[in-house]
């Protein structure tokens, strides 16, 4: 396989994005700025340099700016749009702070791909400027806001959670009979469940998953460990 071929790992890919931010500020991207705006050593971007130019994506020689070629001109064109979108999403829409919507847009970027990035693009459009969305837009700005979850809260058991509380499922234990009965129903790390209540009969709990309504014997509910969410400023 030709190296001009070779597939972009996800550290190449904040390489030259960093390249290309770096050259649109300064009009040139000097080995040594890339190391400051990354946070790594010379001998890093270095080796990184060597690879992308390897690529075809940029032209490297030492002691001169590096250049973007054509082709990684537009690779880092690509990589900045998906980082824009990610970003405006989780700062415009989910209301985090800009400086986490940044991060976690960089952490997330190397898995999306077209036309995921087109379609949240329209799905951004579409929530911002259509008139139908104007109460999807104040959910969005009176809720989004409200939501926090504390890394240091104490883990609970879901069977334990507050009526009308919503949690994040964390831990489910291992002895905990029918696990993909339960991970098919959506009850994975990760999940946002809220607890409605006990169910009218049988030793049974409600609880809403995914917009949906489900019974749970308690015994089981005490498999599933949730850490709270609290309104901002609790």
């Amino acid at each position: 396989m030709s190296q001009k071929n070779l597939p972009m790992s996800s550290s190449l890919e904040d390489y030259l994005e960093a390249i290309a931010e770096i050259i649109e500020a300064n009009d040139h991207a000097h080995t040594k700025d890339i190391a400051t705006k990354l946070n790594v050593t010379m001998p890093s971007v270095t080796n990184a340099l060597q690879a992308l130019s390897a690529r075809g994506l940029i032209i490297y020689r030492s002691h001169t700016p590096v250049k973007l070629t054509r082709i990684g001109a537009e690779k880092a064109a690509i990589i900045r749009r998906r980082h824009q979108t990610l970003r405006k999403f989780f700062s415009d829409l989910l209301k985090i702070d800009e400086k986490y919507a940044d991060e976690a847009a960089c952490r997330i970027e190397h898995v999306f791909q077209e036309p995921l990035v087109s379609r949240m693009v329209k799905l951004i459009e579409a929530v911002e400027t259509h008139d139908d969305c104007a109460a999807l837009r104040e959910y969005l700005n009176n809720t989004m806001p409200q939501i926090n979850l504390d890394p240091d809260s104490e883990l609970i058991s879901l069977d334990r959670l507050p009526k009308g509380q919503s949690g994040v499922l964390t831990y489910v234990t291992e002895n905990l009979q029918g696990t993909k009965k339960f991970a098919d129903m959506g009850l994975v790390p990760g999940a946002i469940v809220e607890y409605e209540g006990l169910a009218p009969f049988g030793g049974l709990i409600r609880i809403k998953l995914m917009g949906t309504s489900l019974s749970l014997r308690a015994a089981d509910a005490k498999h599933f460990w949730v850490r709270l969410i609290e309104p901002a400023g609790k």
